[in-house]
């Protein structure tokens, strides 16, 4: 794993080995590939985005690393107005360019995302994000991370790309819904005005933050975001059992609060 600095002991499992160093930090990087074969490249949400990828994969082709999964997003193709998925659509691109074997994992919304809800949902009862009501892909973690897993350790995933998704569509009313029935109090969806869901995003976001994510929603918003019942079987077939659900994770996070 790769950390800008040392995590604090007990943050990771045990086994973990951490290379210090930073993606836009070449030589650091370069280093922390030493005795590596295999990279799971996940890029944060930052501006220069496309230029850490970039420089990690330029990297992994020079010391001749044997596999690289990427993270991208769902539809990524359909969003090239969105910054960061055409950051993601950019470093497919290279994927598919160069000679390293690769598999690409194109997961929908987060579904911990909404982890972060929880001031606004225990305490006015609002569901604050602007994801509208026709319903949209969303996918847990912890899904991902074992679609991650399985392209590195098992075979015959060079060269694909996989859809992770959730096993429905979530939308912002049967979300406030969940966390009604979850929490015992009435939770209304704010809506999605986008212009206002910017301007408070970006009092405690960067402007450019605020500005991606709000064209991220509108797009979501404007152009759909949907899996179908395939979709969902192939992600299934994957991971070897169903995805999990939005409930499920609100009925686990609701405990913890």
């Amino acid at each position: 794993m790769l950390a800008r600095k040392q995590p604090e002991e007990g943050k990771l499992p045990a086994g973990v080995e951490v290379a210090i160093g930073d993606l836009l930090e070449p030589v650091s990087v370069e280093l922390a590939m030493q005795g590596v074969d295999k990279l799971f490249l996940l890029n944060a949400v930052v501006a220069d985005e496309l230029t850490q990828a970039l420089i990690a994969y330029r990297i992994a082709r020079r010391v001749g690393l044997k596999h690289v999964t990427y993270l991208s997003v769902f539809k990524v193709e359909q969003f090239r107005d969105v910054p960061h998925f055409a950051s993601k659509l950019a470093v497919e691109q290279a994927l598919r360019e160069f000679g390293v074997p690769y598999t690409i994992l194109r997961p929908g919304y987060y579904i911990q995302n909404d982890a972060m809800l929880k001031d606004a949902l225990t305490g006015p009862g609002i569901y604050p994000m602007p994801i509208g009501t026709a319903g949209i892909c969303a996918v847990d973690t912890r899904d991902i991370a074992e679609a991650a897993a399985i392209s590195l350790v098992e075979e015959g995933h060079d060269g694909q790309t996989y859809d992770l998704v959730g096993p429905s569509l979530i939308s912002g009313p049967s979300n406030a819904a969940t966390w009604s029935k979850l929490l015992h109090k009435e939770i209304k969806y704010t809506g999605h005005n986008f212009d206002q869901w910017e301007q408070q995003m970006r009092t405690s976001a960067p402007g450019w933050s605020a500005f991606d994510l709000r064209a991220m929603f509108q797009g979501y918003f404007d152009r759909g975001f949907a899996s179908t019942g395939t979709e969902v079987a192939l992600a299934a077939k994957l991971l070897g059992h169903g995805p999990r659900s939005y409930e499920d994770f609100a009925a686990e996070t609701a405990v913890l609060w």
